[in-house]
């Protein structure tokens, strides 16, 4: 048992999200109408990071009422790379409190189940939004963009625990992204 068990994970680790719920993370799932796209909650890395934990498998179905709301928040880019779905997967940390990361995802419109999302516009402005942020930096592209800090809208949305670099104590990440802008650090220091 424990040998399936480390099976399962190293399995879970070596696909990491590409294959986790896509469903949900291109919403198609049925329940995906019921999200709150209009309604996006301000929150923190923190808060987020201190919701109760949700970090198991749940199928292609959105499990708690945090997948069906969009947040808004703020936070430093510490990592950022493209996964083999193309997704570009972001690793924030909070700009009040650097020791508490969550993961965002911009989905590729283009790629996979995302293309036959009913929401496939809202993806598709989201990657336009990720791709100008990206061009806006010199040649290196990804490394510039560290220590940036964003604001990035998303829904919520529980991965399971595949030992991803950055991932929340919650599990829980924004994914896919609805928008994301870059800020000046004046707009921070300007709210406090």
């Amino acid at each position: 048992m424990r040998l399936i068990s480390v099976c399962v994970v190293g399995a879970f680790s070596m696909v990491g999200c590409a294959f986790n719920r896509t469903e949900v993370k291109s919403l198609r799932d049925p329940t995906a109408a019921r999200i709150q796209f209009g309604l996006p909650i301000d929150t923190t890395i923190s808060a987020l990071n201190a919701i109760p934990p949700h970090c198991g498998p749940t199928g292609n179905r959105r499990v708690r009422h945090e997948e069906l709301r969009v947040y808004r928040i703020e936070g430093t880019i510490l990592r950022l790379k493209r996964e083999r779905d193309h997704d570009i997967h972001i690793v924030l940390a909070d700009t009040t409190n650097p020791k508490e990361h969550i993961i965002v995802e911009s989905d590729d419109p283009n790629f996979g189940k995302s293309v036959a999302s009913p929401y496939r516009d809202r993806l598709a402005a989201a990657r336009r939004m990720m791709d100008a942020l990206v061009s806006a930096s010199s040649a290196d592209g990804f490394d510039d963009l560290k220590g940036t800090i964003v604001r990035v809208t998303g829904i919520g949305f529980f991965d399971v625990n595949h030992f991803q670099k950055g991932r929340s104590r919650s599990c829980i990440e924004l994914h896919p992204i609805l928008t994301i802008e870059r800020l000046d650090r004046t707009d921070i220091e300007r709210r406090f």
